[in-house]
């Protein structure tokens, strides 16, 4: 899919890319104080990037994301998984989170900096990178293509699997005698 050829819509959509994205670091840097975080900041820089692809196609999409969004996905799950743990080394609770408060920063005054910021971006990595693979698989397999090309294979698929693409062998074409299971 080469997206829309309306280059109304492709300027729309690139304005709300950049709002939505912009709407989603709200979203994330509000949400360990009040309602937001990283899962609903992830579901709405998701929904830009699924907006984009309609614009410019999934295949524009995928050269000019320079990350894989499993490898996304894994660094957010282990940057959540570690700042949850940490407190484990310290005696203290699963997934208590501190804060710092730091003072007479030049042009920023205040900052208050806690390790919940750190968990919801691993949350919004992994919703975001979850989102884009899910995004590809089921656009390419509308376009009758591979949903993994085959490094991906290699990396996500064990060795005794077959794509689900590939079409079994139909019998009606070697032995023209035989019914094809398909009609009715």
């Amino acid at each position: 899919m080469s997206g829309l050829r309306s280059y109304i819509f492709k300027a729309a959509v690139r304005l709300l890319f950049f709002l939505v994205n912009v709407f989603a670091l709200y979203l994330l840097l509000r949400g360990h104080n009040l309602p937001g975080g990283g899962f609903i900041a992830g579901l709405a820089s998701a929904i830009a990037l699924v907006l984009l692809s309609l614009a410019i196609g999934l295949e524009e999409l995928h050269r000019v994301m320079r990350f894989d969004p499993m490898r996304m996905a894994a660094a957010g799950l282990a940057m959540a998984a570690v700042t949850g743990a940490a407190p484990l080394l310290f005696g203290r609770p699963f997934l208590e989170h501190f804060d710092a408060h730091l003072t007479g920063l030049p042009l920023l005054g205040e900052l208050h900096v806690g390790t919940a910021l750190a968990f919801d971006i691993g949350v919004f990595l992994v919703v975001v990178g979850i989102a884009c693979k899910i995004m590809f698989a089921l656009g390419k397999s509308t376009q009758r293509l591979r949903a993994l090309v085959a490094e991906e294979e290699r990396r996500y698929s064990a060795p005794v699997e077959q794509p689900i693409e590939e079409e079994p062998p139909i019998r009606a074409a070697t032995n023209p005698s035989t019914p094809s299971p398909h009609v009715s």
